[in-house]
């Protein structure tokens, strides 16, 4: 057996060249030190990509995966520079990059991952509104796509917590048949860019925010607010939640105050203004 992971493998040519070609261009063009590729498969972008960088490193869960890959290398002339053979979810690559002496802020990250781990992933790297990697190219289930795109017209948790600090853009739809088994989605490419202007929106502010009224998606902001005022029991205007996105777990003191103008919206029919008209009150 493969793999046991659930992994769909791509295996149409004509995509493979392309999506290695578009790490190619942006490689060279961001002038990147380093290249990192989570969960390679069965190495079908891996054998087109490795000699982009002397400093490539790759990150995959499937230990049969892994040695199979550190088999076929005797008699192939890779250039990787790390093989991890770790969960990626659990892993400090800013760390290994940092052991390594390469800066993550030159690093560029790619994945085809199994798209059960797609939304853990994307909390892991984008929930620190600090962003360590600015940018990144990957496959993502179209379904996801339609939710996180920058005119989304629902917005999703994902959607805020992507387009926050990065361009989101898409770049080619992957028919299910280029992949083997074939998934029962269809599949597209997408490539973000870190944001040179930032928004006037105070980080760890919004993220809490998100993580209190994404949970309520059919209900308006007031309805949410009223919720909330009773399961916290707030006292002197002020909530205690305990702010799970940051390693330390702090506490954190917040109460936002729903606009009159705002209250019968949705959280899916904000937008950045609205927010931050919510935060920075």
């Amino acid at each position: 057996m493969w793999t046991y992971l659930w992994q769909n493998f791509l295996s149409d040519s004509k995509v493979r060249h392309y999506i290695a070609d578009k790490i190619w261009d942006l490689y060279k063009k961001l002038n990147c030190e380093s290249l990192i590729e989570i969960w390679p498969g069965k190495w079908a972008i891996t054998k087109l990509i490795d000699q982009i960088s002397d400093n490539f490193i790759i990150v995959d869960k499937d230990d049969k995966l892994i040695q199979n890959l550190e088999f076929r290398m005797q008699n192939w002339e890779l250039n990787v520079k790390q093989i991890i053979s770790w969960d990626v979810l659990e892993l400090d690559v800013a760390k290994i990059l940092k052991e390594e002496k390469l800066k993550t802020e030159q690093t560029l990250i790619v994945w085809n991952l199994p798209y059960y781990i797609t939304s853990p992933i994307l909390r892991k790297f984008f929930a620190d509104w600090n962003p360590k990697f600015p940018w990144w190219i990957f496959m993502l289930q179209d379904e996801v796509w339609q939710k996180i795109k920058s005119d989304a017209k629902k917005k999703s948790f994902l959607r805020w917590l992507l387009n926050y600090g990065y361009e989101v853009k898409y770049l080619k739809m992957v028919p299910a048949k280029a992949f083997s088994p074939a998934p029962k989605v269809k599949s597209c490419l997408v490539e973000l860019r870190i944001k040179n202007e930032k928004l006037r929106i105070e980080r760890d502010k919004l993220i809490v925010f998100l993580d209190l009224y994404s949970g309520f998606s059919r209900k308006t902001l007031g309805a949410i607010q009223k919720i909330l005022d009773k399961r916290f029991k707030m006292q002197d205007t002020k909530l205690k939640i305990d702010f799970g996105c940051k390693k330390t777990s702090p506490e954190w003191l917040y109460f936002f105050e729903i606009p009159e103008n705002l209250k019968k919206k949705r959280l899916e029919e904000l937008n950045w203004e609205d927010l931050e008209k919510i935060i920075n009150l």
